[in-house]
């Protein structure tokens, strides 16, 4: 918390002296002034990264490189807690899933999902993700028929704001929005179209060991004109300073269209189930296991994920 200090004490310097100069324009103070000093090099440090008062006063945000790492898996819902300024954060991960339907069995095969985040500033950050999938499906009818894909998908370019910070019974939050491309990756897991994503992520500590993470967003996927509205319900536990774990409950509702082509009134549920825990090893590297189960007719029966995620700083310096 040194830098709430710091920035503080600097502003309270500004605006203090800025007030006094105002009504005693020789310099001369009043009963009453109060003036605080800070060293010039510690001023200097600081008006480095901040050049004016009025931005101090915007960017009271904590550097979140100097505490531990905070990812987005492996629970669905994700977190408002972007990352440091000049950080970079890699979330990666391997997941199996399978679905048996009447018309057959699907195994769904993320080789690897790579999320990157970069923290621009401390209240944006930029997010690019991209995956290497399979899928190995075999038909009811005649078990020898087997089809198996593979590729990458579409490109997704998003973007993390900070919105406002906890306060009483009011959450973090923080807007998610970003885009998916049809122009890179496999035919057959890229979208056919440009798609798009905007979320709401809140979350409340409710105890030092407690937190409640919950997201709400609409998502188009670029392959359909429908609409998808998506939510996560995550109970996050700290068991201790590197091991926490995970309950959450999420899932979407998407649009059904009639014979006109239009929304017809109904939905298409998928809500599924899931858990798991993450380790850090230190405040810069996590392994995470999880595993879930389908609550819908359209979800998957279950999946199994593993997951490392690290970052470190590409900043040249840090206040």
């Amino acid at each position: 918390m040194k830098i709430y200090k710091t920035l503080l004490i600097l502003l309270g310097t500004v605006v203090c002296t800025t007030g006094a100069l105002a009504q005693h324009p020789d310099g001369a103070r009043s009963e009453g002034d109060t003036t605080i000093t800070v060293s010039k090099e510690t001023a200097r440090k600081i008006l480095e990264e901040y050049p004016t008062a009025e931005e101090v006063k915007n960017d009271l945000i904590p550097d979140y490189f100097k505490r531990w790492m905070v990812t987005d898996r492996p629970h669905i819902a994700e977190t408002p807690i972007l990352v440091g300024k000049g950080t970079l954060q890699w979330e990666t991960g391997f997941q199996v899933s399978n679905t048996n339907t009447s018309l057959g069995k699907t195994k769904d095969i993320t080789y690897n999902t790579m999320l990157v985040r970069l923290g621009l500033s401390r209240r944006v950050e930029a997010r690019f993700e991209m995956s290497y999938l399979g899928t190995k499906t075999t038909k009811t009818a005649n078990d020898s028929l087997k089809v198996n894909t593979s590729g990458f998908s579409g490109l997704n370019v998003a973007s993390k704001v900070f919105l406002f910070d906890e306060k009483g019974l009011r959450p973090k939050g923080t807007l998610l929005y970003g885009l998916s491309l049809p122009f890179i990756g496999s035919t057959t897991y890229r979208p056919e179209n440009t798609g798009g994503f905007i979320k709401f992520l809140f979350l409340n500590e409710i105890t030092h060991h407690y937190e409640f993470e919950y997201n709400v967003g609409v998502v188009w996927s670029g392959n359909t004109k429908q609409a998808s509205y998506v939510y996560a319900l995550n109970n996050e536990f700290m068991i201790t300073q590197k091991f926490n774990a995970f309950v959450e409950i999420y899932g979407s509702f998407t649009e059904n269209n009639g014979m006109d082509n239009r929304f017809n009134g109904t939905f298409i549920n998928d809500h599924r189930l899931n858990g798991g825990f993450w380790y850090l090893f230190n405040k810069d590297l996590q392994v995470d296991v999880s595993g879930g189960v389908g609550l819908s007719a359209a979800s998957p029966d279950y999946y199994v994920a593993l997951g490392l995620s690290n970052r470190f700083s590409v900043s040249k310096k840090k206040v």
